[in-house]
């Protein structure tokens, strides 16, 4: 039945046209409706071009070959091309998704085309990365043919890449992998995610790893692998061992580069492949004689909830908020929370004074200041290094990053954050990534709520300077009130994928796609805060209630409460 449902799919996304002979000018529009189910295991294998067919079973033919041609490098899809079409496609420029459930709709064109539409979920370019679509987005494309010299109908001219429906084809075909770079400093590992055919995952993420990362991320990220460095044959997987070769001019690093170029390729392998060690060698010379380098991906550690309540920092004891000792912050009129990564002795920052002022706070010393002053300030943001971020959401280009740790005089540890990109928006929330090498941006622009990544370039004191031209994430939501990272690639967001839709948890993937969590319909949710993974996800409501992740459940955590915050 899966297989008949999937033909009917896709005779309606032929598209057939201008040629030799005369083909249907006109026409009516078509609409084909598939059933919602998904095959979890689904394998084709295409057939080649049958004698005498019709335009509309060759490209019927070709778009089946070409969804099973990942798995046979496109030989059988190939055929149903004029040979210089052949020699012209390119089958990996990109990957058009759509959702299984969808629509396709086909019409012809003035000249004879066959229009097909179908809605887009995103699109995978060749060196993996993948754009998420917008909410509204569709995917059209033209297929035209001519007669080839035996005079069998063949496609012409078509579109680069291929077009797979979301979870029967693209989630089985291609595989999450996220490629590791090193920050800054090298003591995280950084991941910059992208998406590979299964069978040659492992491979290609090794050759993305040598290349570099993305064009928004090389600015704040480093690598130990040499730019010229070579994989010298494909990623080798026996008994559950991978095997990377890589050329010699790696054996000329320091011992701490090669434990570096190790960690990157061993955790990117591992996170391509099903292994359970991975030996990097060149000239057939392990790089390190024993694993010496363990870096994580996500430095986040176990710490507990900070409230806002009454004025002041806080934390729950017994179901109640009780004020963190050593601070009267109850004439400042504080608004939104943030904590630094400390379990001992953390420092609180918040927004005060209608909005003018960025207020540190430290309990310890019993002490607090205004460390930076703007106009309706968004609610700052801690990065591991102990920078604490703000900046005007009516912006003019920039946001603000004070040293919490600096040691010289205080007007020396405010760095201003160049952001030409953010002139004119209105920010509404930012949250600085738990390796410090990445930002999201929660602003109005263009009359919509868009969410963007940017990387962070810091000068040799680790001060950050500047953000890199950002990407889009979460294109599908069109609200966003809260946002937070969960893991290396990922984000937990509060909020909505359309105007007067119910306000929900998604998980945004940056540099993948967006997913509903949980609804949150009747719990009258106001902000959000997480730490690691989606059961760390904490509410507050409009009444001042905390309630956190139980299973599929909420449980209450404490009341009268006006903010709440995990670390970052």
């Amino acid at each position: 039945m899966r297989r008949f449902r999937l033909l009917a799919l896709l005779v309606a996304a032929v598209l057939v046209v201008s040629g030799c002979s005369s083909l249907p000018r006109s026409g009516d529009v078509h609409t084909v409706n598939p059933s919602g189910g998904v095959d979890s295991n689904v394998g084709l294998v295409g057939q080649p071009p049958a004698e005498d067919a019709t335009p509309e079973e060759i490209v019927l033919g070709f778009l089946i070959a070409s969804r099973a041609g990942v798995e046979d490098n496109f030989a059988v899809a190939r055929q149903y091309l004029l040979s210089a079409t052949s020699a012209e496609w390119d089958p990996f420029a990109q990957v058009r998704v759509y959702p299984d459930s969808q629509s396709i709709q086909t019409s012809r064109t003035s000249t004879g085309a066959v229009r097909a539409k179908v809605g887009s979920l995103g699109t995978l370019a060749s060196d993996g990365t993948y754009t998420e679509s917008l909410n509204e987005a569709v995917t059209i494309s033209d297929f035209s043919l001519a007669r080839d010299s035996d005079g069998q109908w063949r496609i012409a001219n078509l579109d680069d890449g291929v077009l797979l429906s979301e979870h029967t084809f693209f989630s089985q075909l291609y595989t999450e992998t996220p490629v590791y770079f090193l920050s800054w400093d090298q003591q995280t590992l950084v991941a910059d995610l992208r998406w590979f055919p299964r069978q040659e995952a492992a491979t290609r993420a090794v050759n993305a790893l040598i290349a570099g990362p993305s064009p928004w991320l090389a600015e704040g990220l480093t690598s130990s692998i040499p730019t010229d460095t070579k994989l010298v044959r494909p990623v080798n997987v026996e008994d559950s061992v991978a095997t990377v070769e890589l050329s010699g001019n790696v054996l000329s690093l320091s011992e701490s580069e090669r434990a570096n170029v190790t960690e990157q390729i061993t955790q990117t392998v591992m996170a391509a492949e099903s292994v359970q060690d991975v030996e990097v060698t060149a000239q057939g010379t392990p790089l390190v004689d024993n694993d010496a380098v363990n870096l994580s991906d996500y430095p986040y550690g176990s710490y507990g909830i900070s409230l806002l309540s009454g004025g002041d920092p806080a934390v729950e004891v017994n179901g109640e908020p009780v004020g963190v000792s050593g601070l009267d912050m109850s004439d400042a009129g504080l608004e939104g929370l943030a904590v630094s990564y400390s379990s001992d002795d953390p420092l609180y920052a918040s927004i005060g004074d209608d909005g003018d002022s960025l207020y540190v706070m430290d309990p310890s010393a019993e002490s607090y200041n205004v460390v930076a002053t703007g106009s309706d300030l968004v609610e700052p943001s801690f990065d591991k290094d102990g920078f604490v971020w703000t900046g005007d959401r009516s912006n003019e280009g920039g946001l603000t990053a004070f040293a919490t740790r600096f040691e010289g005089p205080e007007e020396n540890a405010t760095n201003p954050v160049a952001a030409p990109w953010l002139e004119g928006m209105t920010v509404r929330n930012i949250a600085v990534s738990r390796d410090g090498s990445r930002i999201v941006v929660v602003a109005d622009t263009g009359g919509e709520t868009a969410m963007f990544s940017a990387g962070i370039v810091r000068n040799a004191d680790d001060a950050p300077i500047s953000l890199s031209e950002p990407i889009r994430v979460g294109q599908r939501l069109t609200g966003v009130s809260s946002v937070a990272w969960i893991g290396p690639t990922e984000l937990v967001v509060l909020g909505r994928t359309s105007a007067g839709s119910d306000t929900s948890l998604y998980s945004v993937k940056v540099g993948g796609p967006t997913t509903r969590l949980a609804s949150l319909q009747g719990t009258n949710t106001a902000s959000m805060t997480a730490g690691r993974g989606e059961q760390s996800v904490v509410i507050l409501t409009d009444t001042g209630t905390v309630m956190g992740r139980s299973g599929g459940a909420w449980r209450n955590i404490t009341t009268s409460v006006d903010a709440v915050a995990f670390p970052g």
